[in-house]
């Protein structure tokens, strides 16, 4: 019995940690030098359930302010649902939600906070998490994209919407003849793989994997939830994917099994740096 309760504890206070702060440079060729270092954090998967406490969501909230941002991404999956209990689900999300509202609320950044859905947002209802998230001062970003401009020079944040559940438009609601800098941000990776080819993009960020949640030494993660993402690939730079991806590990971690072995919880900071000027 006491070895059991400790691995428990130390099972949960592994969901706990503090999570690692991973800081990222993306060089854009021609993005211009206006947006030379525009900063983008990007938080992801909470999961956060009504019988949590506010610690890991106030320390991702108070992270991403002191990395001074341009613009903070949500990458969605904001609480805990069963695709199979609606119900229950929908309650959950209420009360976790409703706790999570001052915390976000509290986001800064220079140019807001956008956000997508995912699947679990879904299973709870994705008209009420698009509710809460404008009320809690976030863009909702899905099929939609925003065009950001200083000095003329223009940069383009567009959201998929969720792979599994939403209804994906290739071109992230993007005019695709635009050629401009383009990040796109999407809870599922494998929303890479239904991007337009016409559409510019120089950089993706998603969740949705949770980094594997559990991950073996010398094998890697059993489980990544999706298809460009191989048991050494669950998170990270993703090398096979047709446009500069990123999947974040996240902050939280889903039922059945609310654990994490070996694959803490992440906050990425992505800074955008100017490459070489194209002529005009």
């Amino acid at each position: 019995m006491a070895s059991l309760k400790s691995l428990v504890a130390r099972l949960l206070g592994a969901r706990r940690r503090e999570p690692d702060v991973n800081v990222d440079e993306v060089v854009i060729a021609d993005l211009g030098r206006e947006f030379d270092g525009y900063t983008i954090v990007a938080l992801a998967d909470f999961h956060h359930a009504p019988t949590d406490d506010l610690d890991v969501v106030r320390r991702a909230v108070d992270v991403a302010n002191a990395a001074s941002p341009d613009l903070i991404a949500l990458l969605g999956d904001y609480g805990c649902s069963l695709k199979r209990t609606p119900a229950r689900s929908r309650r959950w999300y209420r009360e976790a939600l409703a706790a999570m509202a001052p915390e976000f609320r509290r986001l800064r950044a220079r140019d807001g906070v956008v956000a997508v859905l995912g699947n679990h947002d879904y299973y709870a209802g994705a008209s009420e998490v698009r509710d809460w998230l404008r009320r809690v001062g976030a863009e909702v970003l899905v099929n939609r994209s925003r065009r950001i401009v200083r000095s003329a020079r223009v940069l383009r944040v567009a959201g998929m919407d969720d792979l599994a559940e939403g209804n994906v438009d290739p071109t992230a609601g993007c005019e695709s003849a635009e050629c401009v800098p383009t990040v796109v941000l999407s809870h599922n990776p494998d929303g890479v793989t239904q991007l337009a080819p016409t559409l510019r993009v120089d950089l993706m960020l998603a969740g949705h994997t949770h980094g594997g949640q559990i991950v073996f030494p010398g094998y890697g993660a059993p489980i990544t939830m999706a298809r460009v993402c191989g048991p050494r690939s669950a998170s990270g730079w993703i090398s096979t994917a047709p446009v500069p991806l990123y999947v974040t590990r996240g902050l939280g971690a889903q039922l059945p099994l609310p654990v994490r072995i070996n694959c803490p919880p992440e906050i990425l900071v992505v800074r955008l740096r100017s490459g070489p000027q194209q002529p005009a």
